[in-house]
């Protein structure tokens, strides 16, 4: 199994360790004419006592024959993809949220999580999920690997899991 390439072949990915293996698993998003085209929206809210609170917002794409970023076919079926998703918006906390500017720790699908739209070919899922508890920016992906129990970065170098 190879590890989802944003940009390449996906958009974003979702990260739990219950779920594919503890592996992260890529998902498109849909690129025009939605909600928050091409991405994820991110809202931050400081409350009075300096807590952080975070929404993250993604809409995904599912259907049979997508393509991918880079032209080729997107592997997975839409039930497969829909499957997989509901899983992760079945976890309330331990969710990883990689985009194109680094990945979302600490996060939880919390409260309202997903308004679902299944047209004849193709299904759109508006996404949210939630920091929980402390915030972290994000990090940088290959840094976050690096920092597992048997990765190549010291203590004071790294991100612990």
């Amino acid at each position: 199994m190879t590890t989802p390439v944003i940009g390449q072949d996906c958009h974003i990915t979702l990260t739990h360790a219950d779920i594919n293996g503890g592996q992260p698993y890529g998902f498109l998003v849909q690129e025009e004419n939605g909600t928050r085209p091409g991405g994820v929206q991110i809202t931050h809210e400081v409350d009075s006592y300096g807590t952080t609170r975070l929404w993250l917002y993604f809409d995904v794409l599912l259907s049979d024959n997508s393509i991918n970023p880079d032209g080729s076919a997107h592997p997975a079926t839409r039930a497969q993809d829909y499957a997989l998703l509901l899983q992760y918006l079945g976890k309330m906390d331990g969710l990883w949220l990689n985009t194109p500017v680094g990945t979302f720790l600490n996060l939880g699908a919390v409260g309202w999580t997903a308004d679902e739209r299944h047209l004849p070919h193709s299904s759109i899922i508006k996404c949210q999920i939630n920091n929980i508890g402390y915030y972290w920016p994000p990090v940088d992906v290959a840094t976050l690997e690096l920092s597992q129990w048997d990765g190549t970065l010291t203590w004071a170098t790294s991100y612990w899991r």
